[in-house]
């Protein structure tokens, strides 16, 4: 199991509690956040690594599962993401990709508005940066609707993708299968 855009390893250390996988990666960029990873590994089998999603340090077909948490909207690529996520998964590996939702119609301009709005106060009084909340709300604001990040699955050579909404529709766990 590879986990893209790991930040602290959430996702990979969950892969460690659940798997049966023997060997489970998580990969960002940061190293700040990797230290705060490894700092709840605890003998947890996750091997922690700095590194690119654009330029993943891995031969392809490495991986039985590759996963990023709300990180594909953070890669200045989306597209040469995806496909280096493909490129590294093995024949019947599957991608899954969670990440927040646009929603349509009146509720996109509620939601816009939130996040525009209240998340930076929210933000402000809980952690005294406002500037994280605006670059948070900014990012999910932009993003490509699901039926986007589908053809960017299915564009890197992934078969069977779909979409599941999650969380009230706000978030999304879109799924590929590599042929």
């Amino acid at each position: 199991v590879l986990d893209v855009a790991t930040g602290t390893a959430d996702v990979a250390l969950e892969f460690a509690r659940r798997s049966p996988a023997q060997h489970i990666a998580g990969l960002d960029p940061s190293s700040g956040m990797l230290e705060v990873g490894r700092t709840k590994l605890a003998g947890a089998r996750v091997d922690l690594i700095e590194g690119d999603a654009l330029a993943l340090p891995f031969p392809d077909g490495s991986f039985d599962v590759v996963t990023i948490a709300f990180g594909l909207r953070n890669l200045p690529d989306y597209a040469r993401g995806a496909a280096e996520m493909a490129r590294v998964l093995r024949s019947g590996g599957r991608l899954l990709v969670l990440e927040f939702l646009p929603p349509s119609g009146a509720a996109r301009l509620v939601f816009r508005s939130y996040i525009a709005t209240v998340l930076p106060v929210v933000g402000r009084a809980i952690s005294g940066s406002p500037e994280a909340y605006r670059y948070l709300a900014s990012s999910i604001g932009e993003f490509i609707p699901a039926d986007a990040v589908r053809r960017l699955l299915s564009d890197a050579g992934l078969e069977s993708v779909s979409t599941r909404r999650l969380t009230g529709g706000i978030a999304g766990l879109h799924s590929g299968i590599k042929r």
